[in-house]
């Protein structure tokens, strides 16, 4: 059963969607901070859309990105947290990724990404989609919420410290991310779930 969001509205809705969605990545990192990951993507699931589908929005998206404030900030994740945001999904299943690519040894970094999928359909793949190392850790979708508890908490800490992580790529307690979103150090990850991609 889909989880009732919370009743709270994010400031910026009642913007142009152009506008919008400067605004939300501006604002989008602070709330984060503030906010358990599962609530916040609730939050966005619930807000209602302007029919706009995925290139219309990726291509306002890009024109904000390419700003010099906002450059430190073109990240997988907070691109897909904006398409997850802004995508009109209509009746659709749109749901938010996130994974990391496995080690070839144990001295490698792990690579974290986040996507977007309508459907089953994937529509910003990362460049690790096809290639068999790809794990998805969590999900979130606007129909069934999300996949788990742990992989909520091991997301929040991908996005907390950035693209990777030394060694096996599990925060631990002591870590940084780890002392800042509860993640465990040895948090199961499932395998990807298979998406067509595409627009």
């Amino acid at each position: 059963m889909k989880p009732k969001p919370p009743p709270m509205k994010l400031s910026g809705s009642s913007l142009p969607e152009w506008l919008a969605i400067g605004h939300f990545l501006v604002r989008a990192p602070a709330r984060l901070s503030r906010t358990e990951l599962p609530t916040f993507l609730a939050r966005l699931a619930a807000h209602p859309r302007k029919g706009s589908n995925f290139k219309q929005v990726s291509r306002r998206l890009r024109r904000w990105l390419r700003l010099p404030f906002f450059r430190s900030r073109d990240t997988c994740y907070l691109r897909s947290l904006a398409l997850f945001r802004f995508v009109d999904f209509g009746d659709g299943d749109l749901c938010l990724h996130f994974g990391v690519d496995e080690p070839k040894d144990a001295n490698e970094r792990l690579h974290g990404h986040a996507w977007i999928s309508l459907n089953g359909k994937a529509l910003n793949p990362p460049h690790s989609f096809g290639e068999g190392r790809l794990k998805e850790i969590y999900r979130y979708s606007t129909l069934t919420g999300g996949s788990s508890t742990s992989g909520a908490a091991f997301a929040a800490a991908m996005l907390s410290s950035g693209d990777d992580f030394p060694g096996n790529g599990r925060p631990s307690p002591e870590s940084p991310a780890g002392a800042r979103t509860g993640a465990a150090s040895a948090i199961p990850v499932a395998p990807a779930v298979p998406h067509k991609t595409g627009l």
